[in-house]
């Protein structure tokens, strides 16, 4: 009867509290996802320049990011700024701020990584065809590399979603600072990081399967 009634004190509010948070998580990662997709793609395509000096351009903002931990990336961003410049920006940008930045960077690479794995043929097939140097880019190449490029994507998506939890660190009240907040006020640590842990999986897991189902398609594409 003990353990019932602690399970009932897991009210009606707690459970708007993790659907808000659940929002705001996806909020920080459909944001940061769509924009570092944009810069990932921007500097992917420039890392694939045939000139060494402009390919090599990107490699100053992708490396830094993709070898360093991203929650020291969401301090140095939350408590560097202020610093910097005198703006106090909130918990929310700089959580998008950051986990676009860190998005970008290795979305650059997947995209310069599926570009590059397109076989040198299929550039000379549309030469072959009349096309010039852009055309073939965009109607042989770009399809090709798309096709290689979404499983990937999908699978760096579910790793930022998860990876977003760490914006909990500067106060944001996403999922899983949800979790921990009514863990602390119902002393329920298990039930709440349980409820937290499924609320997770529930939105990952899909993703997952989606990813592997891409990737098997590609196999038999190829």
């Amino acid at each position: 009867m003990q353990a019932f009634e602690k399970y009932r004190s897991l009210r009606l509010l707690d459970s708007l509290q993790f659907l808000r948070g659940i929002g705001v998580t996806l909020e920080v990662t459909l944001l940061s996802i769509a924009i570092g997709t944009f810069i990932g793609i921007i500097l992917g395509i420039i890392r694939c320049s045939k000139n060494k000096a402009v390919s090599s351009l990107p490699l100053i903002y992708i490396e830094p990011l993709r070898n360093s931990p991203l929650v020291t990336q969401l301090f140095l961003v939350y408590y560097g700024i202020p610093m910097i410049t005198n703006w106090m920006p909130s918990a929310f940008t700089c959580a998008v701020l950051t986990l676009s930045l860190n998005t970008g960077a290795f979305f650059a690479v997947l995209v310069n990584n599926s570009i590059k794995a397109i076989p040198q043929g299929q550039w000379e097939a549309g030469y072959a065809l009349g096309h010039g140097k852009t055309s073939v880019f965009i109607h042989f190449i770009v399809p090709q590399a798309f096709r290689l490029l979404i499983p990937q994507a999908v699978t760096l998506y579910i790793g930022q979603l998860q990876c977003s939890s760490y914006v909990a660190l500067i106060s944001l009240i996403d999922l899983t600072k949800t979790g921990e907040t009514i863990s602390l006020r119902t002393m329920m640590p298990f039930v709440c990081w349980g409820i937290v842990f499924a609320l997770y999986f529930i939105i990952s897991f899909p993703l997952s399967k989606l990813a592997q189902y891409l990737e098997k398609k590609n196999e038999f594409a190829y």
